[in-house]
């Protein structure tokens, strides 16, 4: 988007969370600690994006039908080549290659739009005690998320991390389980309508914004709740 904006000669805002008017918004900064007040003063198109999970879902009814945005094919054959966009036309410019594309099971939820989320931090120690947040989380059909330092470490692939280099996401219900809460990470969850931490560490900043914590060992905890909880329906 920045490249765009580039060539159009504006200047494109980020992470919207709140539409104000035409041209004010709210969006994030210092990891979202802090909330600020923009608003758009530039002559041209404005280009933005926005925080999926900051607006709620909108059903669709006639209305909206009849106001859909037309939608136009562009001939892509040439992709191999590398295309370039400048002055509103497609020009083959050969400085990319398409290698491939890489997708999680599509049995689980996806991550930013799951209404459950099990997420591990370092203290799953390695990618194999990692695999239980996957167990439980395939038994209650959640959608399975990282912390960085998890994703750093390789216990899972990037695609995985939440965050505010990660994903952002904001379910009906968070479990972390060995998250620690460091602020980037916080900034990437802290949505959610219902956060549940366990961490052994009584003094995690993760309690801070969970709704239920538990101080204890999460490898009894997660045993546990395996053994307990029914089988998703």
């Amino acid at each position: 988007m920045p490249r765009a904006a580039a060539l159009l000669d504006v200047s494109p805002v980020s992470d919207i969370m709140q539409i104000i008017g035409d041209q004010t918004f709210v969006r994030p900064i210092y990891a979202g600690n802090a909330l600020c007040k923009v608003r758009y003063v530039g002559s041209g198109p404005c280009m933005m994006s926005i925080r999926p999970t900051s607006f709620p879902v909108s059903f669709s009814s006639d209305k909206s039908k009849l106001d859909a945005a037309p939608i136009s094919t562009i001939d892509v054959s040439n992709l191999d080549a590398g295309l370039f966009l400048y002055a509103y036309s497609w020009e083959p410019v050969g400085k990319s290659t398409w290698l491939k594309q890489t997708s999680q099971d599509a049995e689980r939820p996806d991550l930013s739009s799951a209404h459950i989320v099990v997420t591990g931090g370092r203290g799953l120690k390695n990618a194999e005690n990692f695999k239980m947040i996957e167990k439980l989380a395939d038994k209650i059909g959640a959608a399975v998320g990282a912390t960085r330092a998890a994703v750093d470490a390789g216990y899972v692939p990037n695609e995985l991390q939440v965050g505010q280099t990660g994903k952002i996401v904001a379910p009906e219900l968070y479990i972390a389980f060995g998250v620690s809460g460091a602020i980037q990470h916080l900034a990437g969850m802290k949505d959610s309508k219902v956060i549940v931490a366990v961490n052994k560490d009584a003094d995690a900043p993760i309690f801070q914004v969970a709704d239920y914590g538990l101080a204890a060992d999460l490898f009894q905890v997660i045993p546990e709740l395996l053994e307990k909880l029914p089988e998703k329906k």
